[in-house]
């Protein structure tokens, strides 16, 4: 391993620490698995997560178990304890790609493949935060990595390894774990047709690999039976993993028409997603590997686009393809065989990268920073560029690539905090807790991150009411002290209710955070 590749580890390294600890929990997805992953550190219960000590059976343990494992060791007063297991997945992930893109492709895709996936808008953000997506990505690329690696005769024991990180991605996020990296799969040996059936099925392990992934599924449904019955089955089998698919009755939102991904991972993998537009028209579908990369990223995207429920976030396990796709194509930049109107669009991109140098601090001033911070993290920023323009003058997307990762390295550490400000419910379920002072609340249709930061940050649990007319009756009841109230939620009879019991003490109320009503009641 020479000294560039080295640098370009401690890089990376470098890259994905840069803003785990300098901000709270950010909504909506951190308060909950955070909320989850501390419950199962004090409880000792890695099976099944909990929150607010009710069973959570949206997704599996394995993100939550890393999580909460972290918080054992050091405490949950630094929130970005938790964060630790998506550094771990993470680099897990990047490590996959590099080694794997290595031995099929070379040193330089595999450099190339791994930076543009670590600096990807979208990968960078939630690989900064607590998402159980980040366990899903690392197990599905292990998988779909071993698996090519096995079919090129370039590892041994791939095809198993692709069966165990198959049971794993399960593990992480229930069925589509084991959809993508299968139709991933599926798709190529269809596609190739090189091998009959037969063969497939003598190669790749089918039986024992069906087998123990059949085994791990009835496993942990055997775990949901024990500590649930027929009811926790259904509630993650039938509802979170088919229902949630096809969208008949799924109450959860995030339905979105079929187009959805198109645009959206175009604005998520900025400033490399343009780049997929030649990356695409240039593949050369006469290469195995290429067909195998082409069948990851577009057999995950028709899936994911038959799907009701969409989020950019899901799109995750398809980054590493893309990634390795516009590598692939960026060699043609690097060996001059790209024609006019591609250098044009590599050309589009470098100016994109150059004009963030310029909106950056602007941008950071708007949310409240100084101008005398923008300009010096400017300066230092351009400064290092034109080192980095100096060592890279004859390699344009080495360039580009390092541009973008020092913009991320530099302006982040400023950034984030600065951001904090703006997104922060902590100091609010602080205070809230210090008024409470571990007595329940009770509320009417309360939102997660509710449920969640009452007991982390405030040390007191929530009850979620969700039917209107019990919820009358616990306020009348006089049982209650404290009562959470979500105005937009709360129909004008209820409101009058609750002011005609008591009085508000305490309110968040800002243009960037919802508005959340802490109220004590008069029990006389």
């Amino acid at each position: 391993m020479n000294k560039g590749v080295l640098l370009l580890f401690v890089f990376f390294f470098a890259l994905q620490f840069v803003g785990i600890f300098d901000h709270t929990l950010w909504t909506p997805d951190e308060p909950r698995v955070a909320e989850i992953a501390r419950e199962m550190a004090v409880s000792g219960d890695y099976l099944i997560p909990h929150m607010a000590y009710n069973p959570f059976l949206e997704k599996p343990p394995v993100y939550f178990a890393a999580a909460g494992f972290f918080y054992k060791i050091f405490g949950t007063t630094i929130e970005g304890v938790g964060r630790l297991a998506s550094v771990l997945y993470a680099l897990g992930t990047l490590l996959t790609v590099f080694f794997g893109t290595r031995q099929l492709m070379g040193q330089q895709a595999a450099c190339l493949s791994t930076v543009v996936l670590a600096t990807t808008v979208k990968f960078f953000e939630i690989s900064h935060k607590m998402v159980v997506d980040m366990a899903l990505v690392f197990f599905i690329t292990a998988a779909l990595f071993s698996f090519i690696l096995a079919h090129e005769d370039k590892i041994r024991h791939g095809y198993q390894l692709f069966w165990i990180s198959l049971s794993l991605a399960f593990l992480s996020k229930g069925i589509i774990g084991l959809a993508i990296p299968g139709i991933a799969a599926g798709a190529f040996v269809l596609w190739q047709q090189r091998y009959s059936f037969l063969e497939v099925f003598k190669r790749a392990w089918v039986i024992p690999g069906v087998l123990l992934v059949c085994s791990v599924t009835v496993l942990w449904a055997w775990v949901l039976y024990l500590r649930g019955g027929m009811e926790f089955i259904d509630v993650f089998y039938y509802y979170n993993q088919f229902v949630r698919f096809i969208g008949t009755s799924y109450r959860g939102g995030h339905v979105r028409p079929f187009y959805y991904y198109i645009p959206t991972v175009f604005a998520d993998a900025a400033p490399w997603s343009v780049l997929m537009i030649p990356a695409l028209i240039k593949a050369k579908l006469q290469d195995d590997r290429m067909k195998f990369f082409l069948s990851w990223f577009l057999g995950g995207l028709i899936l994911l686009s038959i799907s009701s429920t969409k989020r950019g976030l899901y799109f995750l396990p398809m980054y590493p393809a893309m990634a390795v796709l516009i590598a692939l194509w960026m060699e043609r930049i690097m060996q001059k065989t790209a024609s006019g109107w591609e250098r044009g669009i590599f050309l589009l991109v470098c100016i994109l990268i150059c004009l963030c140098y310029l909106v950056l601090p602007v941008a950071y001033v708007k949310i409240g920073g100084t101008w005398t911070a923008a300009l010096v993290v400017f300066l230092l920023s351009a400064g290092v560029f034109l080192l980095a323009a100096i060592g890279f003058s004859r390699n344009l997307p080495y360039l580009a690539c390092a541009g973008w990762a020092l913009l991320l390295l530099i302006w982040s550490p400023v950034l984030i905090p600065r951001i904090d400000t703006l997104k922060s419910y902590k100091p609010f379920f602080q205070e809230a807790g210090k008024i409470v002072n571990q007595q329940e609340v009770i509320g009417y249709q309360l939102t997660e991150t509710i449920e969640a930061l009452s007991p982390f940050y405030g040390e007191f649990f929530s009850e979620n009411v969700t039917d209107k007319d019990a919820f009358a009756r616990e306020i009348s009841s006089g049982d209650h002290t404290f009562v959470w109230v979500l105005p937009s939620r709360l129909d004008e009879h209820l409101r009058e209710s609750i002011a005609s019991k008591g009085e508000m003490v305490l309110e968040a109320k800002s243009p960037t955070l919802k508005n959340i009503q802490l109220w004590r009641l008069d029990r006389n």
